[in-house]
């Protein structure tokens, strides 16, 4: 195993964790605003209920006024946790480049071996064509 190949390794290490963290972060955002979502409609359902009892009518204003309240504090988490999002994402962005970068590096090396290689290779085969051609030609003589 080359430096090159730990090295790569590494980063794929560190792109899969800033991913995954990233993936966990679109999964809270979504979990928020499905949350949000239920709670609209459960205010939406308990407002018509209110209109049609007299004892919902009354309790409503501080069902109404805890909505709210949940309301905001779901809306200034989702606006944190989407500036979270954007950042993680320049992460990932910018931990693909830098793997990107030592993979390009490994293969090129890798390349250059394996041409290293068949050049010696081929001067072996070269050698005992040279050496055959040098017995014949002496048995000839």
């Amino acid at each position: 195993m080359t430096a090159l190949n730990s090295l790569v390794r590494v980063h794929q290490w560190e792109l899969d964790e800033k991913r995954q963290k990233l993936a966990d972060m679109e999964r809270l955002l979504d979990k928020l605003q499905n949350d949000l979502m239920q709670i609209e409609q459960a205010y939406e359902s308990e407002k018509k209920i209110a209109t049609t009892s007299p004892e919902a009518a009354a309790a409503f204003p501080n069902y109404a006024d805890a909505v709210k309240l949940r309301r905001k504090r779901i809306q200034d988490s989702m606006q944190v946790l989407s500036v979270s999002i954007e950042d993680a994402r320049e992460e990932v962005r910018a931990s693909f480049q830098e793997l990107k970068k030592y993979q390009t590096a490994e293969s090129n090396e890798l390349r250059r071996e394996k041409a290293k290689r068949a050049k010696r290779e081929q001067q072996a085969l070269d050698e005992v064509g040279l050496n055959l051609y040098r017995r014949r030609t002496a048995r000839r003589a």
